[in-house]
């Protein structure tokens, strides 16, 4: 652990924090589609949601993934709350091929106002949320698992378990999303969308290589 035992506590708090965003946001976009009034969200709080959504993503992205960097040592890592390689090792059950280049995306499309926006296909600038959501919720989930409690602030995994999605509650682990055969992913597009029936979901079939054995 490179931080104290009363740091992490602390930190924790804030910790908590990006996760609930996360999860909260990820709960309003998907109501917004499969809601029983789909697509009643005014356009400027759907477009605040999904980037609140991202920026948390990343957010929680480097936690979970990053190492010390010497330009930011006081970026909080999950690392910090174990003995040096424990939550590598613990983390390397996640399949995370989900979150592929979402920190760069994350960076051009919301924020940075970036000229590379200029050249991305609106099919390119969706986001799967709410595989986006699973895969960070399923590395909390070890996280949780395997840290002190003495380590996290008061009522953290309460909390967690009240706001994360309702299946990471189940005692035997479960792969969905990402690995899900049965329910599509929901995407949700970066750009203004005026025409809501852009607004789509892919099946498991169609996220899949043409090309697969």
């Amino acid at each position: 652990m490179r931080r104290t035992a009363d740091e992490l506590p602390a930190i924790s708090e804030d910790l908590l924090y990006e996760l609930q965003m996360l999860f909260r946001t990820a709960d309003a976009l998907r109501d917004d589609i499969q809601g029983d009034e789909p697509h009643s969200m005014p356009w400027a709080t759907r477009m605040a949601c999904i980037e609140a959504f991202v920026i948390h993503a990343r957010v929680l992205h480097a936690f979970l993934w990053d190492k010390p960097r010497k330009g930011f040592p006081d970026d909080a890592l999950a690392i910090d709350f174990f003995d040096d390689g424990v939550w590598e090792a613990i983390r390397n059950n996640v399949q995370d091929g989900a979150l592929d280049g979402l920190r760069e995306r994350a960076g051009i499309e919301i924020a940075h106002l970036s000229y590379r926006r200029t050249n991305r296909a609106e099919t390119e600038r969706e986001w799967k949320f709410d595989v986006i959501a699973g895969v960070i919720g399923n590395a909390m989930r070890l996280f949780l698992a395997n840290v002190s409690r003495d380590l996290l602030c008061d009522g953290f995994e309460k909390r967690l378990r009240a706001t994360w999605p309702g299946y990471l509650n189940h005692r035997i682990a479960m792969s969905f999303p990402p690995d899900c055969d049965t329910l599509p992913a929901i995407r949700v597009a970066t750009q203004s969308l005026q025409d809501m029936s852009q607004i789509q979901s892919t099946g498991f079939e169609e996220m899949l290589p043409k090309d697969r054995p």
